[in-house]
């Protein structure tokens, strides 16, 4: 169903899985976004090249109540599986519980992480013939990958060893900092333009679907928004999300540009399970703890990219939250709760401290 945003309430503009086409508030930021800086190229291929689905961005601002729409128009998941410190040996198990369950849309890795690339496609190369077939598949270029020229070989090796395994292609800056620099080192902001530009390249020329950043906060995403070059701005910022850190204020920020906020460590490494609010709405909502925290941000409209290394809990997690979700009846009152818990926790990096 349609949603009347609001720009002073995020969860508004995101609520019931829609999010607002970039610029349906601001016209003017449209004409900044969409068209971008570069005077030299013709009105309608700078159009093109920023939005790549000119179609799309007149459709409507919503779609199923389990996904939403991204502002070039394609549809993303908000239930993703998330496969951080996953070995090689438990990929397969975990992976194929998640395609065979039928609920995840997306598979979030990263170049970092132990399992590597490798094994991922293995799984999904391997499935390709068998339905459903993923349609996201998410990777991260590393901090020892940052400048233009790095960034663009890193990206370029992920669409190599990634092509093929799912739908969609996303591929996301990991950190707004580059490895081995102290953290005020004002190299940081010139070194992630350069990455940013290379995805931005890459987006252009029809190489992916979806680029973005993750742990990137206000400064650094009004950094890009002012530099130089810069036409489009992320599609996606993953950062960590959860009750204890709800990121109101850069998801304020986030939607009226139309940059979609992804969560990580939904659940709180633990550190969630000992609250009496928790534990009432799971039991209000006849759902386990886990369930209730990422159902906290789905219906907000922030997607969730839960891990686990064991199958039977990637079942688990996602049982009967699309069809909650789904359900025009549905009670999400026992939630509000855990809005009051906010304390500015992180259980992960703090990307506050890169400047």
């Amino acid at each position: 169903s349609a949603i009347s945003p609001s720009s002073a309430d995020p969860d508004a503009r995101v609520r019931q899985g829609g999010v607002p086409l970039f610029g349906v508030d601001n016209p003017a930021r449209t004409a900044r976004w969409v068209a971008g800086p570069d005077a030299g190229a013709p009105q309608q291929a700078r159009w093109v090249a920023a939005s790549r689905s000119t179609t799309s961005r007149a459709a409507s601002p919503t779609c199923r109540a389990h996904m939403v729409r991204l502002r070039n128009g394609l549809e993303w998941p908000v239930l993703g599986l998330g496969t951080y410190r996953l070995t090689p040996a438990e990929i397969p198990g975990v992976l194929s519980a998640a395609l065979n369950h039928g609920s995840y849309g997306l598979v979030d890795t990263a170049i970092s992480y132990k399992h590597g690339h490798a094994a991922l496609a293995d799984v999904l190369r391997a499935r390709d013939a068998s339905p459903p077939k993923l349609q996201w598949l998410q990777s991260k270029i590393p901090s020892s990958e940052q400048g233009y020229e790095k960034s663009r070989a890193c990206a370029l090796r992920c669409i190599d060893e990634l092509q093929g395994c799912s739908e969609h292609l996303s591929l996301l800056l990991h950190w707004p900092g580059a490895a081995k620099l102290p953290s005020n080192s004002p190299l940081h902001a010139e070194l992630r333009l350069g990455s940013w530009l290379a995805l931005q390249d890459l987006y252009r020329e029809g190489r992916v679907d979806c680029i973005g950043v993750s742990n990137f906060d206000e400064r650094h995403l009004r950094e890009l928004e002012g530099a130089d070059g810069v036409a489009v701005l992320p599609f996606v910022n993953q950062v960590e999300l959860h009750p204890l850190l709800p990121q109101t204020e850069l998801r304020a920020f986030c939607a009226e540009r139309g940059i979609h906020v992804q969560a990580y460590s939904s659940l709180g490494q633990g550190g969630l399970w000992s609250q009496p609010a928790l534990k009432s709405a799971a039991v209000n909502l006849n759902l386990n703890e886990a369930q209730i925290l990422l159902l906290w941000a789905m219906q907000k409209g922030i997607s969730v990219i839960p891990r686990t290394s064991q199958p039977e809990r990637v079942t688990a997690n996602a049982q009967g939250l699309l069809q909650l979700l789904e359900d025009p009846s549905a009670d999400f009152s026992p939630l509000a709760a855990l809005d009051g818990l906010a304390d500015g926790t992180h259980f992960c990096w703090n990307p506050a401290e890169i400047r």
